[in-house]
This record gives structure tokens, sequence and C-alpha cells, in this order.
């Protein structure tokens, strides 16, 4: 039978959808950058610094503005033609324009868009630092969301295994091969590993929400994920040398490089401070004219409105010096300040180099202790697997009892669980040494736009 069109059309779309509900862990990533608020926080902050650096450097051009004003004066007033009082209501009219240009204020202005700079590149940094925080995130809450999946699934095995014990335990004792004694210990046993499977279920819904939370998902929007490849872990890996790796990093961490500008930006700010003692100079220029009713000719007529503002035009231009005398210690506790404050600056920037070299000691670490103890949970479960399927034939023949059957199959289950956690804590281990060595990996082969 041949299918309409439109119909295969919709077979392909439906192909389509249900091949994009898997999410990778580049993917998570990438909708969580577009969509957490923390990181948009960060851009918002990242562009009012960069609001900041246009302002300053605008403050070197001089500043100009005009303004008018009109009015009516009733009862007794100045004559503003004469400085007499008068008795007769009158308008006048008034027009001025001026302009002001700091020509000396002891480098504040230079220093100021030097200030702003180093601002607005720690604001950048801080976001680059929040979007990575965030990656890291993200990918912890992907993979707890993927060990609760495969825990699950060990858990179910072992239920089921329970499960299918319980029936060549009734069949034995139907037999009369096994005691009701075994059969109830085998119940037991079933219902402790269902209560095991509940409770790692709501594990993994809580870890689902974390996720979710993390990458500021809709309540609409489905999230399957796709579990990485297993890693390939070599018997003898080449591990990385801290010291290397911490000096590697520290050249391009933007956590370290907001902490250095931040410290920049207090020593500008010093500069800033210190201006206080210096005289300044300012050039001021002026332009005023006037139409006043009280002006009147010699027979006692209004002169004319374009008449007026041509003869009482005023024009001024004068420089102006302030120098700083006394300001109630101000200047001088302002800079003391400002020290204090550049000094808590850098402080921050050493404890930041201090943290980031012991963090990477400590990853180096567990990268080591996550290949060795994946080593030997691999030959540990390998193990277990062979007791258990020996002590599941010699439970069938009667040579053991329900109390060492299940001593074996849960050492089967925990052998299973130590491997899963061992090889998933190794795979976050090794993407973490990889992004010290310069690899943002949630960058790489990230192809999936209908997820974005």
């Amino acid at each position: 039978m041949k299918l309409p069109p439109c119909f295969l059309l919709f077979l392909l779309l439906n192909f389509q959808l249900s091949a994009q509900e898997k999410w990778t862990l580049n993917d998570c990533i990438s909708y969580g950058i577009k969509n957490n608020l923390q990181v948009h926080q960060a851009i918002l902050t990242e562009k009012m610094a960069e609001q900041s650096l246009r302002q300053s450097r605008w403050n070197l051009l001089p500043g100009a503005s005009a303004g008018a004003g009109a009015g009516m004066n009733f009862g007794r007033s100045v004559d503003p033609n004469t400085n007499d009082m008068i008795n007769t209501a009158f308008f006048n009219n008034y027009y001025t324009a001026g302009t002001s240009f700091d020509l000396f204020r002891g480098f504040s202005l230079q220093n100021q868009i030097s200030y702003q700079k180093f601002r607005k590149q720690a604001a950048e940094n801080n976001r680059l630092n929040a979007v990575d925080d965030l990656a890291f995130s993200i990918m912890n809450a992907f993979f707890d969301v993927i060990y609760f999946e495969e825990l699950l699934k060990i858990a179910t095995e072992q239920k089921e295994l329970s499960a299918l014990n319980l029936k060549k335990t009734e069949a034995l004792v139907a037999a009369g091969l096994k005691s009701q004694a075994d059969l109830l210990e085998v119940k037991a046993n079933l219902e402790k590993e269902e209560l095991f499977c509940i409770q790692t279920g709501n594990n993994l819904a809580s870890a689902l929400i974390s996720l979710r939370k993390t990458m500021n998902t809709g309540p609409g929007k489905t999230l399957e994920l796709l579990p990485p490849e297993e890693p390939v872990i070599l018997a003898t890996p080449a591990l990385p040398d801290p010291s290397g790796l911490f000096a590697h990093h520290i050249s391009w961490s933007p956590q370290i490089r907001q902490r250095e500008n931040e410290w920049q930006a207090s020593l500008k700010s010093i500069r800033i401070s210190q201006a206080a003692f210096f005289p300044s100079i300012r050039l001021q220029a002026a332009y005023n004219t006037g139409f006043y009713e009280t002006n009147k000719d010699a027979n006692r007529r209004v002169i004319p409105f374009a008449e007026q503002i041509r003869n009482n035009r005023n024009q001024s231009i004068g420089a102006y010096l302030s120098i700083p005398l006394f300001s109630k210690q101000m200047a001088r506790i302002g800079v003391t300040q400002s020290r204090l404050a550049s000094e808590e600056a850098q402080t921050r920037l050493e404890q930041a180099r201090q943290n980031l070299f012991y963090n990477i000691v400590e990853d180096c670490n567990k990268l080591e202790a996550a290949i060795q103890e994946s080593s030997q949970a691999e030959k540990q479960f390998e193990a277990d697997k062979l007791a258990f399927e020996a002590a599941q034939k010699k439970y069938t023949q009667g040579l053991i009892g329900v109390i060492e059957l299940y001593t074996v199959q849960n050492r089967l289950g925990n052998a299973a669980s130590q491997l899963l956690r061992a090889k998933l804590t190794y795979e976050i281990q090794q993407r973490v040494i990889d992004f010290y060595s310069g690899k943002r990996f949630w960058e790489e082969n990230n192809e999936n736009e209908n997820l974005k």
C-alpha cells in the first residue's frame, strides 16, 4: 500500500523530533549559558561598565549649556534696565549660553578613564568566569542525573534477580528442598530492593530538578539525557603536573584576570583620590542678552525686541583657579581609604591565586585516585560477578543458604555501583583537567541548534 506524502512528512517530522529529544552535556551547557539568569546579570554588568567607560572619555570634552526665560512682573519690583524700584507691571525675556572646560584637575579625568577601563575588563572577565562556573555546575548536575539513572538500572536488575530467586525458592519449598524461613528471607530481601529502587528513583527526580533549575529550562521542555561515551582509562596514563598546569592556567584564567583588573583599578583609584591635593584650572565662557519692557527710548517708547537683543549682548570669558587649602582631612582620608582598598584587592588576588593552585593540586590528585579506583572497581566487579554466578548455582543445588546467596548478590550490586561512581568521577575530573589546560569542552561539537 502506498502511503500519502503528507503522512510520510508527518513520520519524518516525528522521527526528527524524537531524535532531538536526547540532550548531550554540551547541549545542556549551551542552553544554560543562554538562559541562566546569573549569566544574564553578568552580561548586564559588563554592558553598564562599558557605558561608564564611554562616559569617562566624554568627560574630557568641554561642557555647554543654553537657556532662556520669560516673565511678567507685577507690583513693586526692580527695573532690570536701571536697577531702580518701580511700581509698574512689565515683561522681560532673557537668553544665555555658556561653556566650560576643565584645563587641569590633577589628572583625575585621565585616571578615571584608566579606572573605568580596568572595571570594564573586570566585568568582562566576571562574565567569562560566570559562564565557566555555570558550565561546571551544569556538568555536575548532568552527571548526577546520569549516575542515578544508571544506579536505578542496577537496582532494577538486582530486584529482578531477587524476583527470579523468589520463584525458584517457591518451587524448592514446594519440592521440600527449602524451608519456609528461606522463602520469607527471599521475600524480605525483595521488598528491601524494591524500597531501594523507589529511593533511587526519588533521588533521580531531585537530580533532574536541580539540572533544570541550573539550566533554567521551561516547564514544558522535555529533558532526556544522552550519556557520554564511556571513557577509555589507560593502565598507565600520563598524569598532569600540577605546577605546570597552574602556570598555564593562571595566564588566561578569567577568575584571576578579574582579580588583577580589580587590583589595577584600585591603583587608579588612589591616583584619583590624590587629585584632591592639586589645584584645578577651569576655562569658562558665556553669552547673555535679553529684552526688557522697561527699556525705552527718549520718546518713552519700548525699544524693539531685535534692537534690544542686539544692544543687550554681554560676553564673558575667564579662567578660574581653585587651590585646596583645608577640607577637614577629607582628601587625606580619601587617599588612605583608597590605599587600604587597593591592599584589600591585592590580598583577594593573592588569595585567588593560592586557592587556584591548591584546587589544581586537589583535582590532579582526584584524577589519579579515580584512575586507580576505576581499575580496582572493575576487577572487583568481574570477581563478584563470577562469585555470584557460582553462588546462584550452589543455591539451586541446595549447597548454600539464602543468606549466603544474598551476601554475594549484595556485594555484586555494591561493586557495580562503585564501578559506576568511579567511572563518572574519572569523567568529571578529566574534564576539569582539560579545562585547566585551556579546553572549554562545551564549546566543541555542539551542533544541536534546535535545543537552543
